[in-house]
């Protein structure tokens, strides 16, 4: 039956392919994954990828062997194809990390670096969190800046996100950085005086008073009261004193 059902995923009828793969769930046979996952990239049938990208998700096979395969999903323009790779090597955590950084992580291709992104963020693991370090250090702004931003979601490992906050400040150029910095922060509520020194230190290297905004904006988030009047003035050169208010009433609590 088996071997019926291999031979109908190469089935020009997709409702055909559809049922066979919904047929082979369970298969933890390398063939069976191998013969799934191509007919899954030749398929342009909706159908088809989503009973592929069930059966994935649910494959108790060897790992590995699954990686490798699904990782293959990139090479292929398809956003719904690529989004499905996304999910699925999340899905398995620090099994496919190793995989996404060989052939994701270390692309020439900027985009595969930013797919690698997506994925350590779902993971949210220690290990995700070290590779993600990595790309922070990303000559494409694209990259480096998305992955500062996916900080706000390895929360959990607070010394660690604070130290990699804290490398990567003195880096930060231009107002993108400084915004990305800013909400990074921010929304991420990682509120830790930690960080107070090397954003002082920042402050001390700008000129404009919009890129000061953002940092001083940080600050008042982090409670830090000393830089209050400062910041005012600031807001003033750009007519933001009012938002900068509105900052100190929420988050001046001193703690």
């Amino acid at each position: 039956m088996k071997e019926d059902l291999l031979k109908k995923l190469s089935s020009k009828d997709k409702n055909e392919v559809r049922e066979a793969i919904l047929a082979l769930e369970g298969e933890k046979d390398p063939e069976v994954l191998d013969a799934v996952a191509e007919a899954v990239i030749a398929s342009k049938s909706k159908a088809v990828l989503e009973a592929g990208k069930d059966f994935l998700l649910s494959y108790s096979g060897d790992p590995k062997e699954l990686c490798v395969k699904v990782i293959k999903f990139f090479d292929y323009p398809e956003p719904k194809l690529r989004q499905a790779a996304i999910d699925i090597l999340s899905s398995k955590g620090d099994a496919c990390l190793d995989v996404v950084l060989e052939r994701l992580v270390e692309s020439e291709d900027y985009n595969m670096r930013k797919f690698a992104l997506d994925i350590l963020a779902n993971v949210k693991t220690k290990k995700a969190l070290s590779i993600l370090e990595r790309l922070i250090e990303d000559e494409n702004p694209n990259v480096s800046m998305s992955a500062l931003e996916y900080l706000r979601n390895f929360s959990e490992f607070t010394d660690d996100v604070v130290r990699i906050i804290s490398k990567a400040i003195p880096k930060v150029r231009d107002a993108y950085g400084l915004t990305t910095l800013a909400s990074t922060v921010i929304y991420g509520e990682i509120k830790d005086r930690r960080l107070i020194a090397p954003l002082k230190s920042k402050l001390e290297e700008l000129t404009d008073p919009m890129d000061k905004y953002w940092i001083y904006k940080v600050l008042i988030f982090l409670g830090e009261e000393s830089i209050y009047e400062d910041a005012l003035k600031n807001a003033e050169l750009i007519g933001m004193r009012g938002d900068v208010e509105k900052d100190i009433k929420i988050f001046g609590t001193g703690t």
